[in-house]
């Protein structure tokens, strides 16, 4: 059955083995023996937001973006959520809770069933409230048009922005700039990237983007998963390598 496939068809299955295999290995570690402290990014950055907003009693602000169904479903337009979830996680009791803004009807339906199972899961129903995750609007523009107004208000300690969007939320970082709003950008989308570039922010690329909700979260499987993906970087680049030896060396077609 193998035979029939193509030579990228199997290398494709043979990556996903390797996956699911470190994975399993990592975890079964992680079982026996502690992390090592490896100092990331991604972590330290949003982490400052967190102990921000808890030392000044200040309400920490998360964009999730705009594009998850509105064009084609984009499963990097979810990047958010997780993270949204670790950070209600250390936040949950606040003097004010996380706010977040979503410009996708699906993605703001997703992030207040997060949002409500974190505070069931607390056994504090009672203190859930559906404006915690707003949808601010339908549009990249009317998303950001909304998120920019309520940047200034006093009781914001901090902006957090994590999933697809484009270079309009550049008004976003600007207003967060003029009223010295620390920020953290840990957009998926390259347009979006070059936005944080220009502002005056902490930007994320390449896998600090997703690594930020795994190292706060530290649920063993996510740190499993994060330690995996490294290994399987390796074996990739090992594998590369070895292909060009090969190929030079007349040993491959």
């Amino acid at each position: 059955m193998l035979s029939a496939l193509t030579l990228n068809d199997q290398l494709a299955i043979a990556l996903g083995v390797l996956g699911l295999l470190f994975l399993l290995i990592n975890l079964l570690l992680l079982k026996t023996k502690q992390a090592k402290h490896i100092p990331e990014p991604a972590k330290e950055a949003v982490e400052h937001l967190l102990h921000l907003s808890s030392e000044e009693g200040k309400r920490l602000v998360v964009g999730l973006g705009h594009a998850l169904t509105n064009t084609s479903f984009d499963l990097a337009g979810a990047s958010g959520l997780s993270l949204q979830r670790a950070l209600l996680k250390r936040s949950l009791f606040n003097d004010h809770p996380l706010q977040s803004f979503s410009g996708d009807g699906t993605l703001a339906c997703l992030s207040r069933m997060v949002v409500h199972g974190a505070y069931r899961n607390a056994l504090a129903s009672e203190l859930f409230s559906g404006s915690l995750s707003q949808l601010s609007g339908t549009s990249p523009l009317a998303y950001t048009a909304s998120l920019t107004n309520y940047i200034p208000d006093a009781s914001n300690a901090g902006l957090l922005l994590a999933g697809q969007m484009n270079p309009v939320i550049l008004l976003a970082l600007d207003m967060a700039d003029r009223h010295s709003l620390p920020a953290v950008s840990a957009i998926s989308s390259l347009s979006g990237q070059a936005a944080g570039f220009i502002a005056n922010t902490v930007n994320l690329m390449g896998e600090d983007v997703f690594n930020a909700a795994g190292k706060l979260d530290q649920r063993k499987s996510a740190l499993a998963s994060l330690s995996a993906q490294d290994w399987l970087r390796i074996a990739i680049s090992l594998g590369l390598l070895l292909g060009a030896i090969l190929k030079m060396g007349g040993m491959l077609p």
